[in-house]
């Protein structure tokens, strides 16, 4: 039989749902239909069957972010996996693309011409207990972000990542916080959405893991025994979340193609994903 690989709609939603059940993955219809309206993907099908695909997100001009490179079972051992992902390079052709990978993708990706760059934590709780009160660092402010705060936030995550998230930033807002400096000046901004089986926290942009802290401390004060998932490249933070009780359950390597984005050491950094797909 022969395949044909063509351009992800909103339809196929259901069927990459079913897919990502049958594989155990968390994701939810919601999941699915918020990630490819944010993004482009493609699909491999035969005779209306989902055998595999994957979506990518442009983050401005020259940078993008690659998540949900799947296959069906059955359609394993076919080369689909990397069909789908030259497809997806060819549509980011100049960009600096990102992906995190399990052991088994890295091979593939590496081929691709990937490497990794990090190694990223996933760290998780069934229950969350109940949370110290928070701890704000001396001369900063934690607050509700506000829509006046999306140009400083969009800033700030761009400082740190080398992304232009703009449009997620927007969808994010009214589960957001930040902290302000006297001046009224971010310096930090916190994350929360629905994900899966409850909510995962991030992205977490800040200067320094005290204030990263604050900012997921808030977050969770009323996530009180529900699911909470966070992703970290931070040793540091990493530790803290299990001094709270989030397990680490999984990691997964950060890789590039293309040069390796550096926040400047003195300013914001990333101290937890959005997503692995999101970045």
């Amino acid at each position: 039989m022969n395949s044909i690989l063509r351009a992800m709609t909103l339809a196929d939603a259901e069927a990459g749902y079913r897919l990502t059940q049958q594989l155990g993955w968390v994701h939810r219809r919601e999941d699915w239909q918020q990630l490819i309206a944010l993004g482009e993907g493609v699909v491999v099908e035969e005779q209306g069957d989902y055998l595999g695909g994957a979506i990518g997100w442009r983050w401005g001009p020259d940078a993008a972010t690659i998540g949900l490179v799947i296959v069906s079972e059955q359609a394993r051992g076919r080369g689909i996996g990397r069909q789908v992902m030259q497809a997806m390079l060819e549509k980011f052709s100049g960009c600096n693309v990102r992906l995190h990978a399990t052991d088994m993708g890295q091979v593939l990706y590496e081929k691709l011409g990937f490497q990794a760059c990090d190694r990223v934590a996933q760290h998780q709780t069934r229950a969350l207990a109940q949370q110290p009160a928070v701890i704000v660092p001396d001369g900063l402010t934690l607050r509700p972000a506000a829509e006046a705060d999306v140009a400083a936030v969009d800033a700030l995550d761009y400082r740190a990542t080398g992304l232009r998230r703009t449009r997620l930033h927007q969808q994010l807002l009214a589960q957001s916080v930040v902290l302000q400096d006297a001046q009224g000046t971010l310096q930090g901004v916190a994350s929360r959405r629905r994900f899966g089986h409850g909510w995962t926290i991030g992205p977490v942009i800040a200067d320094d893991v005290v204030a990263a802290q604050a900012l997921v401390s808030q977050l969770m004060q009323d996530l009180t025994q529900q699911f909470v998932r966070l992703d970290t490249p931070d040793a540091q933070l990493g530790a803290w979340l299990l001094n709270l009780g989030l397990a680490q359950v999984d990691a997964s390597f950060a890789m590039v193609h293309g040069t390796p984005w550096r926040a400047a050491p003195n300013g914001p950094q990333t101290f937890a994903l959005v997503s692995p797909a999101l970045g």
